[in-house]
């Protein structure tokens, strides 16, 4: 299972140099085990640096573009092989019911049709083949009883409807890039509203579209992306959805038990599907708001940044990225996707110990300086790193993983939600950056005694520094580079937080 999951790191990277997008394959990993890990991911960093085209590059290559269709819903109509109507009037997972012209009844279960079709697409039949034939073809390794087949006049019709139907497919976006507006002031943006002029009819948003779709479809991944997401206070638009994906509980659009919005039912109560993956981008300027602590710690955290080597190598080729190439590659990974993100992510023993040493020793650094984190950011932390194992396809006891999962876990769910001015952020970015600069050996026999020594330590060469002879040394290097930028912001304007202007 870990070698498929591994496959879909190194299959995006190649198809996304493909299509010129500008991705490696260290930032892929961290992208989709943050999703794996948690279905709720806010991208932040530089105006420009191609945070939104690369979460829709994403979401694109995993997402088809069509879907085998299913005819079988109530109202389609198919005639016999003696010119009979039948009509659908009603379908569940176990039985179809079909209506004759006379008004009688006639339920054929569904995965007797299925067999059936499959056979005929195996094969490539056309409709000229008899009933008795196609049955006795059949059966001879159907998993299913003979005398459950004997009304081929029935099945027949209902067989070749379907493979007509997964053949023509029906066109499906699985994603929905949607600009948050500065008028945001209420969900309503998000789920919409009951029309007032008219008791049985719902006004939806795109986002609502979605969220019906990704439950009409519960084995395809459906990805939401809030384009600016803090244009507006994320509480005011967001906390229905913030609350749903913590408690699982139903959201409440209306108070009747359907009402329709065109040809869709919009029920009253909706279940946040679980194949429905959202993803937010952030800029953060003199227009934008914070995100308050409760968004933060709902969510995985990327903050997306360039080089000048990066910069350096876009001049020398300045094309865009050729989204369309992406469309529907990925889509073997897809129902795995969806499957692991909904199961249990347990912890590799080899690394179970040192990762409880660490996040207790973080833990105990935050909680002395008023910022600690609860049961939440522990269990998505452990998450993450059982994911981060699985896309690296690591040999059995191998744990020198560890330590860049261990650095992605800091960066993403502890420090993002640091916030504050110099008397109250200085002493913890100091006691962090010893703790990520030193490996355990180099902290001493009590890292945090020593670790809140440093921090009162007028010395210096104990203060954070961005230095790239220094983060060559670093333990936790991704964290101990954020940290020296949070330092000098810090110093420079006397306050500081995760995300930069």
């Amino acid at each position: 299972m870990s070698s498929s999951l591994s496959s879909l790191v190194s299959d995006f990277a190649t198809h996304s140099q493909m299509a010129g997008l500008r991705m490696n394959a260290t930032d892929i990993r961290r992208l989709v085990a943050c999703l794996l890990a948690k279905r709720f991911l806010i991208i932040t960093g530089l105006s420009g640096s191609g945070k939104t085209r690369t979460v829709q590059a994403f979401a694109r290559w995993l997402t088809p573009s069509s879907h085998a269709g299913d005819p079988f819903i109530p109202g389609f109509r198919m005639r016999g092989e003696q010119g009979q109507e039948y009509v659908v009037v009603s379908a569940n997972d176990g039985i179809v019911e079909f209506e004759f012209e006379n008004g009688k009844l006639l339920p054929l279960p569904r995965k007797i049709i299925e067999e059936w079709a499959d056979y005929i697409e195996l094969n490539q039949l056309s409709k000229s083949i008899s009933g008795k034939e196609l049955r006795e073809r059949v059966a001879g390794q159907s998993k299913f009883y003979p005398h459950l087949q004997r009304i081929e006049s029935h099945y027949k019709p209902a067989a070749f409807a379907l493979v007509e139907s997964r053949k023509a497919g029906n066109a499906i976006r699985c994603h929905a890039v949607i600009p948050v507006g500065a008028d945001w002031t209420s969900n309503e943006s998000v789920l919409g509203y009951p029309d007032g002029l008219n008791k049985e009819s719902y006004i939806t948003k795109p986002a609502l579209d979605l969220m019906l779709q990704a439950q009409e479809h519960p084995d395809i991944p459906h990805f939401l992306i809030l384009d600016e997401m803090n244009l507006s206070h994320v509480e005011r638009y967001f906390a229905d959805i913030l609350s749903a994906i913590e408690s699982n509980e139903e959201i409440v659009l209306h108070g009747d038990k359907v009402r329709k919005a065109d040809d869709r039912a919009v029920p009253g109560r909706l279940a946040l599907p679980g194949n429905l993956f959202i993803m937010g981008t952030v800029n953060v300027d003199e227009t934008t708001y914070m995100f308050s602590p409760k968004v933060l710690d709902r969510a995985n955290v990327i903050e997306f940044r360039m080089d000048a080597n990066e910069l350096k190598a876009f001049l020398g080729d300045p094309s865009s990225p050729d989204l369309p190439r992406l469309d529907a590659k990925g889509t073997v990974f897809a129902g795995e996707f969806v499957a692991r993100a909904r199961q249990p992510a347990p912890l590799p023993n080899e690394i179970r110990m040192e990762f409880e040493q660490e996040l207790l020793l973080f833990f105990n650094t935050l909680q002395e300086n008023g910022a600690e984190f609860g049961y939440r950011v522990a269990h998505e932390a452990a998450r993450y790193m059982h994911f981060h194992h699985a896309l690296g396809d690591h040999p059995h006891g191998d744990a020198s993983w560890f330590r860049p999962a261990f650095d992605c876990v800091i960066i993403q769910k502890l420090l993002p939600k640091l916030h504050g001015s110099r008397a109250r952020l200085g002493p913890v970015l100091r006691t962090l950056w010893f703790l990520c600069m030193n490996d355990p050996t180099h902290r001493g026999p009590n890292a945090l005694q020593d670790a809140a020594s440093v921090s009162r330590s007028s010395d210096k060469r104990a203060e954070p520094s961005t230095a790239p002879e220094l983060l060559e040394k670093a333990h936790y290097r991704l964290s101990a580079e954020k940290i020296g930028r949070m330092w000098r912001l810090l110093h420079e304007n006397g306050f500081a937080s995760f995300a930069e202007t």
